[in-house]
């Protein structure tokens, strides 16, 4: 487990790609006292790692100081950095307070490329002479590397580059693009990163250092279809073993996912990280979409942050990047075109109901499975499961139509939607604007429910419109329309079941 600080916005440099906008120091940053406090608080949360960061860290002049509480509390404290201000006399005080290890930013073999990148000139040969001043004096290091279209074809490079200064691993980051790289940088194709992922993977046994991929999960799974070795056995961590604190104190669970879950100003660390609802529904692994059904779903996550900020905010959907998902769903559509038009006539009345329905499409009971699993995770097939007739089995049922005013819609509908008798409620365009099902023992409890819904909400005009005879509507989609909704790799949820 592991948990990073944005120590500080500030920053010396200005480079386009920064999730943080970092340059300026951020007004009512945490204090020297409030961070010693978070420190116990992150120690107290059972982490081990703590990863001081910035902007850039060594801005801040009490930096040696929390490194050092840190390493009083048993907490192994390693600092992310951008390399320029790793003097010797840094490098020295940083060893002493015990960092653990120093991660430097170096995004290019070319000078020239990595300053227009970073902002500043200088900033590369900056960069090189503090890694190698944490060589000369033990401070154990690693090389950080952005993957953009513009770099790609350098990173084999980088890492043969970072073998040779003396660098312990390099870690290569798949931009997400949030903060100011949403509107300057681009993220390389998913062909590119399978292709980029499969050739750093291969590497690691030849060179000796550690490479990992950072915001691209996808490489567990390609190291366990390769059977190439890794020590990670989970690809996307936010939210289960890790998260980060701003400089302010406000908790996110990924540097790249922009959504605040609280402020440790407001309430201590380990309470927020253990009883947050966005850690709590993260360490469900409910996906959505295809990382949903995934078979290396419990390997890889998909990249949250990615799923955030391409969807505009669903942190649970699937990974845009992942070219796996695309090559699955393109093996799984034609299979699912054919089935939801074959469901619409409902499923075998016999005991192995999906195994009499591969027999009918030529495929096996597993494929059917998947191709289902698949519909209902891209919104298709809202429910699989019998309809009852409620009266058959000795209840009795009314539709319910009540007026209520425009701006009591939430309040009642919340009072209506805690009853266990109802099944449904609408909101429609009528002077009887809210319309639900309930469901009772009996007529006489029916007549009781309706009468404490008036009580309880106010409401007196809703009326009781028990079914005096009931028919069952068969609604088929035609071919045509069905197969519309898979079209341009999109499914639409309007033929939704």
């Amino acid at each position: 487990m592991l948990v990073s600080w944005n120590t500080t916005n500030a920053c010396n440099l200005k480079c386009s790609h920064c999730y943080r906008d970092a340059g300026e120091m951020a007004p009512s940053e945490l204090s020297l006292e409030e961070g010693c406090r978070l420190l116990r608080s992150i120690k107290q949360a059972g982490f081990k790692v703590t990863v001081f960061s910035g902007g850039e860290p060594l801005l801040r002049p009490d930096i040696f100081e929390l490194i050092a509480y840190a390493t009083s509390l048993g907490l192994r404290p390693v600092c992310g950095t951008n390399g320029t201000l790793l003097t010797p006399s840094a490098v020295t005080r940083l060893k002493e307070a015990g960092a653990a290890a120093v991660g430097i930013s170096l995004d290019s073999i070319d000078a020239g490329q990595h300053d227009r990148f970073r902002g500043v000139a200088g900033s590369w040969q900056a960069a090189l002479d503090g890694a190698a001043n944490c060589r000369a004096a033990g401070l154990p290091f690693q090389l950080h590397t952005t993957v953009f279209p513009w770099n790609y074809q350098e990173i084999e490079s980088l890492n043969d580059l970072a073998a040779e200064i003396g660098a312990r691993g390099h870690h290569v980051f798949f931009f997400v693009p949030t903060g100011r790289g949403r509107c300057h940088e681009e993220t390389i194709a998913p062909e590119l990163s399978e292709d980029l992922l499969v050739r750093l993977l291969e590497r690691q046994s030849r060179l000796p250092i550690e490479i990992k991929p950072t915001c691209a999960p996808q490489f567990v799974r390609i190291a366990r279809q390769r059977e190439l070795p890794t020590r990670w056995q989970r690809g996307c961590l936010a939210g289960i073993s890790y998260c980060i604190v701003g400089p302010q104190g406000d908790v996110y669970p990924c540097p790249y996912m922009n959504m605040k879950v609280g402020n440790v100003r407001q309430e201590p660390f380990e309470e927020i990280w253990r009883h947050n609802e966005v850690f709590k529904m993260l360490r469900t692994q409910h996906y959505e979409g295809y990382c949903g059904i995934c078979a290396y779903r419990e390997l890889c996550g998909g990249c949250r942050a990615r799923s955030y900020a391409e969807t505009g905010g669903n942190f649970m959907g699937e990974d845009p990047l992942c070219l796996y998902r695309e090559e699955q769903e393109q093996q799984i559509r034609p299979l699912a075109e054919r089935l939801i038009i074959r469901l619409q006539s409902g499923l075998p009345l016999t005991p192995k109901p999906y195994q009499n329905l591969a027999e009918e499409l030529g495929t096996t009971q597993g494929k059917i499975m998947k191709a289902l699993r698949w519909l209902i995770a891209k919104g298709v097939i809202r429910r699989m499961g019998a309809a009852f007739d409620s009266r058959s089995l000795g209840y009795a049922s009314t539709l319910c139509a009540a007026r209520v005013p425009l701006e009591r819609i939430a309040q009642v509908a919340g009072i209506v939607n805690a009853y266990p008798g109802v099944t449904h409620n609408y909101l429609r365009e009528h002077e009887y604007n809210l319309w639900f099902t309930l469901i009772a023992n009996s007529d006489e409890q029916l007549s009781f429910l309706i009468k404490e819904i008036k009580e309880r909400t106010g409401v007196q005009e809703i009326l009781s419109l028990p079914a005096l005879k009931t028919f069952k509507i068969a609604v088929s989609f035609p071919k045509e329309e069905l197969n519309g909704i898979f079209t341009q790799g999109t499914i639409s949820q309007s033929a939704s079941k």
